[in-house]
C-alpha cells in the first residue's frame, strides 16, 4: 500500500534570495519551502525529495535481496526503513 505524500512534492530548488544573503528553497511551482536557509545547508534541503525517493528505492533492493544467496540485509533494511519512518513521521523523533 502506498503512503500519501505530505510533504510538498520534489523536485525543490535552491537560490539566492535577492534581499537576503540566505538562499530560498522552493518547488517547481514556486511554492516557497523554506526562507533565509544557510548557504551550506540549502543544497541538502533541496535534494531532501531525490534523497527520499532514492532511500525507498534502497529499500525495495534491500528487500529483494535479503536471505538470497545466503545474504542477509536485515540489519541494513532494518536502518533504512528507521530513516524512512523517521523521514514520513512515523517514529516520536
Amino acid at each position: 500500500m502506498s503512503k500519501q505524500v505530505t510533504h510538498t512534492p520534489g523536485p525543490w530548488y535552491a537560490y539566492q534570495s535577492e534581499k537576503y544573503a540566505y538562499k530560498m528553497i522552493s518547488s517547481k511551482c514556486g511554492e516557497s519551502i523554506a526562507n533565509h536557509v544557510p548557504n551550506a545547508d540549502a543544497r541538502l534541503i533541496a535534494a531532501a525529495p531525490e534523497m527520499l525517493e532514492m532511500c525507498k528505492l534502497l529499500e525495495e533492493c534491500m528487500e529483494t535481496i535479503d536471505g538470497k544467496d545466503g545474504y542477509d540485509a536485515s540489519y541494513e533494511l532494518a536502518k533504512v526503513r528507521a530513516v524512512l519512518a523517521k523521514v514520513e513521521g512515523e517514529t516520536g523523533a
